[in-house]
């Protein structure tokens, strides 16, 4: 009731509107930079006899330049 006017018109701001425009743009490039990383480096550790971790692993190690990538082409800027 007391806030709503009060945002509405910091909403309607010119700079506070590039701001958010300029969040919303670089999402997708956020959270698809985040889910590389996590393909890229594989919660397990190193000896792990775990099989899904072992394979994960090996393949992280093997294509890692290629995995890094889409992130190098986003957050990695």
């Amino acid at each position: 009731k007391h806030i709503a006017p009060i945002a509405a018109k910091v909403g309607n701001q010119p700079h506070v509107r590039a701001m958010r425009d300029g969040f919303i743009v670089a999402m997708p490039f956020i959270i698809v930079g985040s889910f590389i990383l996590i393909f890229a480096f594989p919660p397990f550790a190193e000896d792990t006899t775990f099989t899904f971790g072992r394979i994960w692993l090996d393949f992280a190690t093997t294509h890692f330049d290629t995995i890094m990538m889409p992130y190098n082409m986003s957050l990695g800027i």
